[in-house]
């Protein structure tokens, strides 16, 4: 295996190349390759590479220009992690941005890094050479309390998530905020972010890429979302902003005329929506999946990036918590709205507009086929795809369910439908009732049909047709042996544990409610449970069947967060609200008797006969829960304890008093003259009581 490596207007130094060979023979211990590569070391980037990138020819193109050699290094050993992946692993492409390939080479080059600073402890200088330049230009931006510190903090920063240079002094947007805002908002908050962060990441394996956090944000925990927006969103900004005015032009000046007709129209539509943010966020101009342009707010420190907003990809974005303006515009921020077109940098926008749109055409030509913005639906309906699946068992001889068969299954306590019985994946084997298959829940579950999607495109870069690929492989997704049936079944695997644990727990709150002790009640009873894929489970709702003395009542178990339980009082009474992640409506009267609300994990849990109840859909909800049932009486038993809420009730403002002026002007003279004896009796000097008389004179004139 021999390194080609090459330089192209790169400025590295005798001292950086040796260094970078010496990196590479350490990448070579550890991730051999068996092919001959080529290193290229370049000034200038490539088409779309950002900070690096790698052919298919074993051409690995390294961004040195402005960059610590540990950036670089960091980068290297990234893309040959990548080459390490599909060479000699043989592991084929996956997607670019959050798949497996991908969170493997981040995890595997921060790790490498880590070990190769830790044996080789002289170079660490090499490995940051030109942070004392970076500290010099620092200092001149910095409070003197900062800089006592500021190497071991640079040090430790550049490790980790890095903090962005401000790109001025802080007078220089004077324009637009104070010297004194700017210091807060970059040292204290921006700061403050970037810490919090990497504290809140210190625990997770190898380094990560603030950008991908933002992409992937649905992976993390609030801690997380809150912080990394706030460092990103402010990495952002303080680049959007310019000292000196500048006016649109180029590309983005091109859309904004052709969408909105003039520049005037989109401030009007930016500044109104801003104007509406309630609370703490932030207004965007974004790049849709459908290139257009368009204005947003998003709450707090989200982004239009993340991937639990519907946004795209930002091309400009004010600021618009109380921290950003406050100093200056106190309570005004409609000027501070305004003041901000005069301080933005549309050469960045430009610049990120670029990005946007040539990373699309880019995808389009690699792809071979016309760019869709819409994401790959899963192309087939529930009906379809559930007899594909079925098609591919064949029927059920009587006993033998070994390998997998279709079937039903008709007993006393369950009736299922056609579907498959027993294989290697029956509810059983994974804390489920019976020999339904766990493979009968793929017809109607959006998560493995997502699943689907990401092997399709681990398989084929997604240039095959997608339904083709499925109706073609599908053995291989749902055979009792196929390559990634096991891997679609898991999807479901916590759900029947789950499941499983919540019925166990309502059967023991039923058999106290309802004190089912024939021993002292001198009653018959038992409690039939639904088997897994029973049809009056399924469609009509009822998971237990609790027969006392020859009557049945048929139950519904739910999950619940008890905390989101509220107790209203109207004056009709109380009522009480109960959130849920669907739509009740299947569970008609006729149906079931009882739904039992548990929350097994705090012991909390209450029960409602099913009548005198309504439901009502959350508009637009992004997070749990999606409706809200409402009961008219009071639970059958619960071992909750609720505060009533007042109901919330709109009541209309009520006229203003008629001012009477003369009383107003003579009780201020009153109290005026009360204070004017107060000062002269504590030795108040003559300045002081000649301002509290032209105090008096100035609202004499207001009022009249």
């Amino acid at each position: 295996m021999k390194v080609n490596v090459k330089h192209i207007k790169c400025d590295m130094n005798t001292k950086d190349k040796e260094l970078m060979n010496k990196f590479m023979k350490f990448l070579q211990k550890h991730y051999p390759l068996k092919n001959d590569i080529t290193v290229i070391f370049t000034g200038e980037r490539f088409g779309d590479m950002t900070t690096g990138s790698r052919t298919s020819n074993s051409e690995l193109k390294i961004l040195t220009k402005n960059r610590l050699n540990r950036d670089i290094s960091r980068t290297l050993a990234h893309e040959w992690v990548h080459e390490w992946q599909r060479i000699t692993k043989g592991k084929k492409r996956g997607p670019d941005i959050g798949g497996e390939n991908e969170d493997e080479a981040n995890a595997e080059a921060g790790s490498i890094i880590k070990k190769f600073e830790k044996s080789n402890p002289k170079e660490e200088e090499m490995m940051y050479e030109g942070i004392n330049n970076k500290i010099k230009l620092l200092n001149e931006s910095i409070l003197l309390t900062e800089k006592l510190n500021i190497r071991d903090n640079f040090l430790t920063e550049m490790k980790k998530i890095g903090i962005e240079k401000l790109p001025y002094a802080y007078s220089a947007m004077n324009q637009f905020v104070n010297a004194e805002t700017m210091d807060i908002h970059y040292n204290k908050h921006y700061k403050g972010y970037v810490k919090k962060l990497n504290d809140a990441l210190s625990n997770k394996k190898g380094e990560v890429e603030l950008e991908d956090i933002i992409k992937n944000i649905s992976k993390y925990d609030t801690k997380v979302r809150n912080n990394a927006g706030g460092a990103f969103n402010h990495a952002l900004f303080w680049k959007m902003l310019s000292p000196k005015k500048q006016l649109p032009k180029g590309e983005i000046l091109r859309r904004i005329n052709n969408q909105y007709g003039n520049i005037k129209k989109l401030k009007d539509e930016f500044n109104k929506i801003a104007s509406e943010r309630f609370g703490s966020g932030w207004v965007w101009i974004v790049l849709t999946k459908s290139n257009k342009l368009k204005v947003m707010s998003t709450a707090n420190q989200d982004n239009p990036l993340m991937n639990v907003i519907d946004g795209g990809k930002p091309l400009l974005g004010l600021d618009l918590w109380e921290h950003a303006y406050y100093l200056r515009y106190r309570n005004k921020r409609d000027e501070y709205i305004k003041k901000f077109w005069n301080s933005i940098n549309w050469e960045f926008v430009n610049e990120l507009l670029e990005i946007a749109t040539t990373k699309k055409l880019n995808e389009s030509i690699n792809n071979k086929k016309p760019l869709t913005e819409s994401k790959q639906v899963f192309p087939l309906a529930p009906r379809t795809f559930k007899k594909l699946i079925n098609s591919s068992y064949s029927e059920c001889s009587v006993g033998k369910y070994r390998t997998g068969c279709l079937g039903i299954i008709e007993t006393k306590n369950c009736t299922t439908e056609r579907g498959i019985l027993g294989g290697n994946f029956s509810e059983k084997k994974y804390g489920g009732n019976g020999n339904w298959s766990i493979i009968n829940r793929f017809d109607t579950n959006s998560v493995v049909h997502k699943e689907i999607g990401k092997i399709w495109v681990e398989e084929t870069d997604g240039l095959d047709d997608f339904k083709s690929w499925i109706l073609n492989n599908l053995n291989e997704l749902v055979g009792n042996s196929g390559k990634y049936t096991k891997r679609l079944v898991d999807i479901n695997k916590n759900t029947i544990l789950t499941g499983r644990e919540n019925e166990s727990y309502a059967k023991t709150v039923i058999i106290n409610t309802f004190k089912l002790n024939p021993d002292d009640e001198g009653i018959s009873w038992n409690i039939i449970e639904r088997c897994a894929g029973d049809i009056r489970d399924r469609k009509l709702g009822q998971d237990f069947d609790v027969v006392i003395d020859g009557t049945s009542y048929f139950v519904q178990v739910k999950p619940v967060d008890y905390s989101l339980i509220e107790k209203i009082g109207s004056e009709r009474g109380y009522y009480y609200k109960v959130p849920s992640w669907h739509n009740h409506n299947k569970y008609k009267e006729s149906n079931v008797d009882i739904i039992l609300y548990v929350d097994r994990n705090k012991d909390k849990y209450i029960m409602f006969r099913n009548d005198y109840s309504r439901i009502q859909t959350v508009v637009n909800p992004s997070t749990f829960p999606k409706f809200f049932v409402y009961y008219y009486e009071n639970p059958r038993h619960t071992n909750m304890e609720f505060e009533v809420h007042p109901e919330e009730e709109k009541v209309s403002i009520k006229p203003k008093l008629a001012r009477n002026k003369e009383n107003e002007i003579e009780y201020y003279k009153e109290r005026i003259q009360y204070y004017q004896e107060l000062i002269d009796k504590l030795g108040g000097n003559q300045k002081l009581t000649e301002r509290v008389h032209s105090l008096g004179k100035r609202l004499s004139y207001l009022l009249d």
